[in-house]
């Protein structure tokens, strides 16, 4: 009976292991592997334990190939032959500084901040600007192909244009998909709703329970809600959605109710209102450029005959009587 496994080319299956296979030599080994399923079985399964292989660069195959070869001529190939020419494979590649190399190019960095704003340079030039109690994890270089981030909490980001390595974000609920733009992102963990907004490029929102996206320009905001499984948009007119990071806010008729939870936001405080006061009603205009929330606070307190103190960390604001 005559061996299946002659119709293996096992200088294809070298040359897959160190990622050096064109697309005409890819085709060609599939399907000679088609034809042996068996065979394919094992190869699936090995490349499965050792999918990074893939990712090596620079080996020498035809070395490696002839070091196995010589072992395996004359000798009917039983399928455990295979697995061994493989590993044997495998083994010199581990032994290169290329594949340390690499995989130390795979080890995550991970950011963490709490009561502080910090900024971080990624690998390819891109600025992100993470706020208080935020998370960023990235590797410490990018791949061929993609720049891929995960994010926690929110952070506003500037990223380096680049059309062959699309950039991605991924939160908890979305992803988001980029060439270069900035944006502000807010996705913190353990809430409902999720924020993309766009400055400027354009950017692609994928919510990852639902089954569409949304194209966002400069001015166009996305929220998505976990409770009602939905992706809006619309459109923002002011700076205010990165005054935590510009500390640049406008106020154009604005409900004093939104003008304190702004200066919250803003400044990384708690505001509480004495319950004697009325100020639903109540609207404010004004506009602030790198102002202290000392500065900010007398003046909106000031247009409405108000008054702050300090307590405990938080500031209360009651009538002047």
């Amino acid at each position: 009976m005559k061996n299946e496994n002659e119709n293996i080319s096992w200088e294809l299956l070298a040359k897959d292991v160190s990622g050096e296979l064109n697309a005409e030599e890819h085709l060609k080994l599939q399907q000679e592997l088609s034809k042996n399923p068996d065979i394919e079985r094992q190869v699936k399964k090995l490349w499965g334990d050792a999918h990074y292989a893939q990712a090596l660069n620079d080996i020498d195959t035809d070395g490696a190939w002839k070091n196995v070869r010589s072992q395996m001529q004359n000798n009917r190939i039983r399928h455990i032959k295979l697995l061994g020419a493989i590993a044997a494979i495998l083994l010199i590649a581990l032994a290169t500084s290329v594949f340390f190399g690499l995989f130390s190019q795979q080890q995550e960095i991970t950011i963490t901040t709490a009561q502080s704003i910090e900024q971080v340079v990624l690998p390819d030039g891109t600025i992100v600007d993470l706020n208080f109690g935020s998370q960023l994890i990235y590797p410490e270089s990018f791949s061929s192909d993609v720049r891929q981030v995960k994010l926690i909490g929110e952070a506003f980001f500037d990223v380096t244009r680049n059309e062959e390595k699309p950039f991605i974000i991924e939160t908890d609920q979305l992803n988001i998909k980029v060439l270069g733009t900035s944006f502000n992102v807010k996705a913190y963990k353990n809430t409902t709703d999720s924020e993309v907004i766009v400055s400027s490029g354009k950017v692609r929102v994928n919510a990852k329970q639902a089954d569409y996206n949304v194209i966002l320009k400069a001015g166009d905001a996305a929220n998505y809600s976990t409770v009602s499984n939905k992706l809006a948009t619309r459109k923002v007119f002011t700076p205010n959605y990165k005054a935590w990071k510009t500390k640049e806010i406008e106020f154009d008729n604005t409900a004093l109710t939104e003008v304190l939870s702004t200066i919250e936001q803003t400044y990384h405080i708690t505001i509480e209102i004495d319950e004697s006061l009325r100020i639903n009603d109540k609207v404010f205009n004004g506009t602030f450029s790198q102002y202290s929330l000392e500065h900010v606070l007398d003046a909106v307190c000031t247009s409405f005959n108000l008054k702050y103190n300090k307590q405990n960390g938080t500031y209360h604001i009651s009538a002047i009587h």
